[in-house]
């Protein structure tokens, strides 16, 4: 019993210690997570503005050729169309290239590393 009491002790002092390694190590991550995530939302932006720019003169142009024609209205529904198919393309497209490793990935493997130690240690 005195044995067991003896290692929580030593354990909680050896947790108390690493705290300060745990919040340097969330700052740090918060930081890196932060820039990354400003990166890909500057990149997403750019990217759908010159794409939306793109499919209204791509519209635009299809419906006038049409114009002086029959298929005017057919032009302008195939035009709806393609805006719907070419939203639904970035959109999976946007799904498809999400970052797989998780936020705070680096922290929570210490953590896990760390609730380990403590459980073979009592």
């Amino acid at each position: 019993m005195f044995e067991t009491l003896h290692k929580s002790k030593q354990i909680s002092v050896i947790a108390m210690d690493r705290i300060g390694d745990y919040i340097e190590l969330l700052r740090i991550e918060m930081k890196l997570q932060g820039r990354e995530l400003g990166m890909l939302m500057l990149g997403y932006a750019v990217g759908a503005i010159f794409a939306l720019l793109a499919a209204i003169f791509i519209g635009f142009a299809v419906i006038v050729s049409f114009w002086d024609t029959p298929y005017r209205t057919g032009a302008a529904w195939f035009v709806v169309l393609l805006y719907a198919v070419v939203a639904a393309v970035c959109i999976f497209t946007a799904r498809k290239h999400m970052p797989s490793k998780s936020a705070f990935s680096t922290l929570r493997n210490e953590l896990k590393r760390d609730v380990e130690l403590v459980r073979e240690n009592i």
